[in-house]
């Protein structure tokens, strides 16, 4: 097909027009030639941003410093992974509690700049860790093993592909593992220590578009999880076994069950998340024949958003609006209570990476206060700081005010405001910068970023529309915005964006939209819609050609969330929005900034390269159209921080740019600052 052929496709007797398909294809000369340009055009745009080593430096302040994450106690051992200031990648350490000696036990810097290592799964004694290694910003990672006594690698590997569950036996471990070699099936794999070679397949499944099987396990069994879609639906089957030497007898739990099913593994007992007729959600406890025996944790009227096990606790959290409560129950179906935690922020339950454990962990971060790791004792209920990341300046802070807008069709949408100051009643419009979610019921919470903090730090405002989609107000709140309801969210963002206009705190020059991923489609798609409204555009990571989304690498799994295009009514209401879809050849969109990279296996860099070339191609773009493209950077925030520095750096230099945000001659100083 020659480069410069339109492809046209009849889709549901809709002519659609694809004037860029060849950009899709990666390995074409053409397409690497198009990315070295974009490189180089990037870099000019950047040479010509004033104060650029300024913000760089700033940002240095607030990355460059102890980070401790990932932890979890196995007995009398802490893991974790740290990075301290000046390295580039979190290494992998244990602790002995009693002796507080701390080991190092991987070191990333080994393999090379863009390696970074996680904590995979640890054995119910502590003596052996299975850690993910990952290149560059992708999902795929390789597993490796390492003796904790002796802190040695072992010679098991598990090769590069897709975790899905690991699970440690008496000599050896299961797992669950998609690579290229099971292409065809789903497999749960047995392999042993001291035995390296072809591994066993003790459990399969086919595998169907959009399929997955998750490996679960504690210190008694293993639970497979098949999941595969079936139109609107998500099917799902359960089988569990004893946890052996080696082997495995499946038995079946339940079966093609269309109620969304989160099974959990608690001793000898079947513990389900479950989502109940009213919308909310509850655990049960089945049998092992699927036969429900009695509801363990009911319902309330918030739903659930995390469980975490341990020992003898099931610890449940809740988040209505902006509180989040952790509650308590035990073994025999009690409520033990909840727990005294820091409020005004975000807080994560983390998942323990050990197959047994007594402690949780969660974190605690919000607008003005970096991520905060706590411990939890479960014969207490106490909980105790673990580690806090420093903030740059301890004496800043920034000021929340929390209002409601109404939206087109009347729906009152909540609006936080972040500034520096307060100043309910501006004398005149400033820079604002504007984000919002609205997806995968996933509310938008106070969280500590960057990238917000320097621009507030400037005078920029930060506005949060909490736009239909999310998860603020339960299930209903999601089925609002989801698949062919997605509109709503868009608008909901408008009518809060026209609403800091006509209060008079942003003006559309000053106005500036960013999001990533699923709020990267969210505001490409506001700019197409509304570029009057917009002043600039920072779009990371996002999904843009919607009519195709569900062909490029494991997007068919999100049918569910936007619909497929093989139905004609989700593939109307796909095609009405899609960005890619809705360039006019006569409009001067807003000043835009795309950020995507090869490794990215969610949100395929062929969205960005289409939509970025439809963009730049047309006589009416006047307005700058920057691509930020690295080979490198993926998905997942894991590159090396001398990379991550200057990226962020860049993101920040271009808001700044055009929306007007003055950066003073001196670069940052207290007077700058919150």
């Amino acid at each position: 097909m020659p480069l410069t052929d339109i492809v046209e496709e009849i889709v549901h007797g809709t002519v659609v027009r694809d004037p860029y398909r060849w950009l899709e294809n990666r390995s074409l000369p053409e397409t690497e030639a198009w990315i070295r340009a974009q490189q180089r055009r990037c870099d000019t745009y950047f040479d010509a941003c004033q104060n650029l080593s300024a913000i760089e430096r700033r940002v240095r302040d607030y990355l460059d410093v102890e980070v401790v994450d990932q932890p979890a106690q196995v007995r009398v051992r802490e893991f974790y992974r740290k990075r301290t200031v000046g390295q580039d990648q979190g290494s992998i350490f244990v602790r002995e509690i009693v002796s507080a000696r701390e080991r190092l036990l991987v070191d990333p810097s080994r393999d090379g700049k863009y390696v970074s290592v996680g904590i995979h799964r640890i054995s119910p004694d502590g003596t052996l860790l299975a850690y993910e290694v990952r290149r560059g910003g992708e999902d795929r990672k390789e597993i490796r093993f390492v003796d904790v006594d002796a802190g040695t690698l072992l010679p098991n590997r598990i090769s590069l592909g897709y975790g899905r569950g690991l699970a440690f036996s008496p000599h050896g471990y299961f797992y669950c593992h998609e690579t290229e070699q099971s292409a065809d099936e789903h497999r749960i794999c047995y392999g042993a220590f001291g035995s390296v070679g072809q591994d066993a397949i003790v459990f399969r499944v086919p595998k169907t578009k959009g399929s997955r099987l998750v490996l679960i396990a504690n210190e008694q069994r293993l639970g497979a999880l098949w999941c595969r879609p079936d139109g609107q639906d998500i099917v799902t089957d359960f089988w569990i076994s004893e946890l052996g030497h080696g082997t495995a007898e499946w038995a079946h739990v339940f079966q093609e069950t269309r109620v969304l099913y989160g099974p959990v593994l608690w001793h000898d007992r079947i513990l389900v998340l479950s989502e109940t007729a009213s919308g909310s959600s509850q655990v049960i406890e089945l049998s092992r024949d699927g036969e429900e025996l009695g509801v363990v944790v009911p319902e309330r009227e918030t739903p659930i958003r995390q469980i975490a096990l341990t020992r003898d606790r099931i610890f449940v959290g809740y988040l209505d609006r902006s509180l989040a409560t952790i509650e308590i129950w035990m073994p025999g179906r009690e409520h033990s209570g909840s727990l005294n935690m820091p409020q005004g922020g975000t807080i994560r339950m983390l998942p323990s990476p050990a197959q047994e454990t007594e402690h949780l962990f969660y974190t605690f971060e919000s607008f003005n206060v970096p991520q905060a790791t706590y411990k939890v004792c479960s014969a207490t209920n106490q909980s105790e700081l673990w580690h806090q990341q420093e903030p740059v300046d301890q004496s800043s802070s920034g000021h929340v005010r929390e209002i409601t807008v109404r939206s087109f069709d009347g729906v009152e949408i909540p609006l936080t405001l972040v500034s520096a100051h307060i100043n309910d009643n501006p004398n005149s419009p400033g820079p604002v910068i504007m984000n919002a979610y609205g997806g995968f019921g996933v509310p938008l919470t106070s969280q500590f970023s960057v990238l917000a903090r320097i621009l507030i730090e400037l005078g920029a405002v930060l506005a949060l529309a909490h736009v239909r989609g999310g998860g603020e107000f339960g299930k209903a709140w999601h089925d609002a915005g989801r698949a062919r309801n997605r509109q709503a969210s868009f608008d909901d963002f408008v009518a809060a964006a026209e609403w800091l206009c006509r209060e008079g705190i942003a003006s559309p020059r000053q106005l500036g939209i960013f999001g990533g991923s699923n709020s990267g489609l969210l505001v490409s798609a506001v700019m197409t819609q509304r570029p009057d409204l917009v002043g600039a555009v920072l779009c990371i990571a996002p999904l843009l050609d919607m009519v195709r989304y569900e062909s490029f690498d494991q997007a068919a799994k999100w049918r569910r969330e936007y619909g497929t295009v093989e139905d004609p009514g989700d593939f109307q209401a796909l095609f009405a929005y899609s960005p890619y879809h809705h360039v006019s050849e006569d409009v001067n969109y807003p000043a835009t900034l795309f950020v995507t990279g090869d490794k990215d296996d969610r949100c395929n860099p062929a969205h960005v390269r289409k939509m970025a070339s439809r963009l730049q191609e047309r006589p009416a773009q006047s307005s700058p159209i920057v691509v930020d493209y690295s080979e490198e950077r993926g998905h997942s925030p894991v590159l090396p921080l001398s990379i991550r520095i200057p990226a962020l750096a860049r993101r920040i230099a271009f808001l700044c740019r055009e929306l007007e945000i003055d950066i003073p001659d001196g670069g940052f100083d207290e007077t700058t600052r919150c």
